[in-house]
């Protein structure tokens, strides 16, 4: 049986959870802001918001955290 960190999660051993957190902010090397996100374990991840929409627009397309968070700073 899968062990998840958060009682709310469902689904197989291999799925990501990914918790929104709209306090997670990274500072680039220029001193600006940008969404940011960390991995609690291996299995979960709490993200900015706007990460997570970026994640869920197209979503029969898997993203990796670099072009989300490139895609992100283009818009901003």
């Amino acid at each position: 049986m899968p062990h998840y960190r958060y009682h709310e999660a469902h689904g197989s051993e291999d799925e990501i959870t990914v918790i929104e957190d709209k306090s997670m902010f990274v500072k680039d090397q220029n001193g600006n802001w940008a969404p940011g996100f960390e991995f609690v374990d291996t299995q979960t991840v709490k993200a900015h918001p706007s990460i997570i929409d970026a994640l869920l627009e197209d979503s029969e397309r898997l993203w990796s955290m670099d072009e989300i968070l490139a895609e992100i700073s283009d818009v901003a």
